[in-house]
């Protein structure tokens, strides 16, 4: 399918959806909490890959679930750290709705969330990205860029 001249695939569907529901959920949602999460990755992803138990705490043997095993894992991380950052991130002295913000908060998550696919847990198993989006991870600085991209994001929110 074709939109305004731009082919939409697979890869331009899920990240889009991944998009709305960031977006809906920056809208509406906790801002403090959405704060959290993007803090709380860095940690969360230092903790995990030094994480010496990993393949001792394995329950499944079957690749498809193999990655949920290891997201979970990854979880135990990432849930306190980010409880622990939402008791310090303050909530905005207005409650109007700031589509800017949210749409640069929604960006963010979609980063971290190809940032997390590609460099901390692969979920190929599940679903491949096309070549296209294989190339903005190739190579270590690309892949820095994506560390500091949702960093760069906040800025200006």
């Amino acid at each position: 399918m074709v939109i305004f001249g731009v082919p939409i695939t697979n890869d331009i569907s899920f990240l889009f959806g991944l998009f709305v529901l960031f977006f809906i959920y920056a809208l509406y949602g906790s801002k403090a909490r959405i704060l959290s999460y993007i803090f709380a990755f860095y940690p969360a992803v230092m903790l995990y890959n030094s994480f010496p138990f990993t393949e001792k705490l394995l329950f499944v043997t079957s690749e498809q679930w193999l990655v949920w095993n290891k997201f979970l894992i990854f979880l135990l991380f990432f849930v306190p750290i980010s409880i622990i950052i939402s008791r310090f991130v303050f909530r905005e002295s207005y409650e109007s709705k700031h589509y800017i913000r949210a749409l640069l908060y929604a960006l963010a998550c979609v980063s971290l969330v190809l940032l997390f696919w590609y460099s901390v847990l692969s979920f190929d198993v599940w679903y491949d990205f096309s070549s296209h989006i294989d190339a903005w991870f190739a190579t270590p600085v690309r892949e820095y860029l994506w560390y500091i991209a949702p960093l760069l994001l906040l800025m200006f929110v």
